[in-house]
């Protein structure tokens, strides 16, 4: 064999031993995200079952009726904002811990 061909030979099996590398590597990165979002997609399930409920349907015909559009939509203004703001104090919290 010619040194050319000694030389890719050892180049090709280079690259091959990375992409195996990359490709377990990605593989990885795969699964955690998959991991993540599986709880993603029960805390989702789970909200639209509860939201789809008959009694929560009726619940929040109720407070729009009683209430009135203009408080109902400022409380669910209220509501997200302080969400949100949970949210970030138990981001904040597990970053801590």
């Amino acid at each position: 064999m010619s040194d050319r061909t000694l030389e890719l030979a050892e180049r090709r099996a280079a690259l091959l031993i990375r992409a195996a590398v990359q490709r377990r590597e990605i593989a990885r990165e795969v699964d955690a995200v998959e991991a993540r979002l599986q709880s993603v997609d029960h805390w989702v399930t789970v909200g639209r079952g509860v939201l789809r409920h008959p009694a929560v349907i009726g619940a929040g015909l109720l407070a729009l009726v009683l209430l009135g559009r203009t408080r109902v939509l400022r409380l669910l203004g209220q509501a997200v904002l302080i969400a949100g703001g949970v949210r970030g104090l138990l981001r904040s919290a597990s970053k801590i811990l």
